[in-house]
């Protein structure tokens, strides 16, 4: 008989049955260029271990940069696809989805950089929960047809992992440091003085 491995246990169910999940994000993406973090600390699953934690700092004089959208839509978000690599480890596809709008020169330089770039995107939950999409390998713009007049003046930009390099992991939860400042530095973007 062959040796079974086991790459991952369940540690716990759940109940929501009274509690209902969280389900909205704030319309509001900070997105972050991946060349801009300093450092990276991932505290990640392990068998019979469930964490899943970022904490990053910028590097001295970068920022993430905010992407506001009306709190009543449905623009910003994220998502998740989970396939299997060739080999048959499970990966993850990363897509954190916001608006940009306009025609101006400055919306164009926006949309050129993020064709070409590599960004980390942190998204806010209602309940105050930050989430980083793309950590490990970066996320980069998905194919758009930017339309102002039928699209509403705008497209839903989607940022997702590359599709030679998806991510090994879901998004992770962002802890700060010192702990407990979470929502004062998605505030700040994230800045670094």
């Amino acid at each position: 008989m062959a040796i079974e491995t086991i790459c991952g246990i369940l540690l716990s169910g759940l109940d929501t049955a009274c509690n209902p999940p969280v389900r909205k994000y704030y319309q509001q993406a900070v997105v972050i260029n991946k060349s801009d973090i300093d450092t990276i600390t991932n505290t990640l699953p392990s068998v019979g271990q469930c964490n899943y934690t970022t904490a990053f700092t910028l590097k001295a004089g970068k920022t993430g940069y905010r992407f506001l959208s009306p709190e009543s839509g449905t623009s910003v978000k994220g998502l998740v696809d989970k396939t299997e690599s060739a080999l048959g480890h499970p990966q993850f596809v990363h897509k954190a989805q916001f608006l940009v709008t306009g025609i101006g020169e400055d919306t164009k330089c926006i949309l050129d950089s993020l064709t070409r770039g590599s960004f980390v995107v942190a998204l806010q939950l209602t309940d105050g929960t930050v989430e980083i999409y793309g950590i490990e390998n970066g996320l980069s713009s998905a194919d758009f047809t930017y339309d102002v007049q039928e699209g509403g003046g705008g497209v839903a930009i989607s940022l997702d992992s590359l599709e030679a390099s998806p991510e090994n992991y879901l998004p992770t939860v962002y802890v700060s440091t010192p702990a407990g400042t979470e929502n004062a530095d998605f505030d700040s973007d994230f800045a670094q003085p």
